[in-house]
């Protein structure tokens, strides 16, 4: 039996393609798989964005991602400064 001798190339052609391969980007709403709850509103979107898309592909996510967080609040830390005031105080 004559065993062939294949190079790493002819063995597996996606590492060293011929030209840039497409590239898939997968996102979900962050909603955690513990909670059934929270699975039940769980969003799972995947694009294919072709190399020469890359650039504009990831301006328009950089604007999208900048929109949802102009909608959040900003967090109260005045019971934490009330708290660390009082700790204060007290020593």
């Amino acid at each position: 039996m004559a065993s062939q001798h294949l190079s790493q190339d002819e063995l597996f052609p996606d590492l060293a393609p011929n030209k840039p391969l497409p590239v898939l980007v997968r996102a979900t709403n962050g909603k955690s798989k513990r909670d059934d709850a929270a699975r039940a509103g769980k969003e799972k979107l995947s694009v294919v964005v072709q190399p020469h898309e890359l650039d504009a592909f990831y301006a328009r996510y950089a604007d999208v991602c900048k929109a949802g967080m102009a909608a959040l609040k900003p967090r109260d830390k005045s019971k934490k400064r009330a708290k660390a005031k009082k700790k204060k105080a007290a020593s």
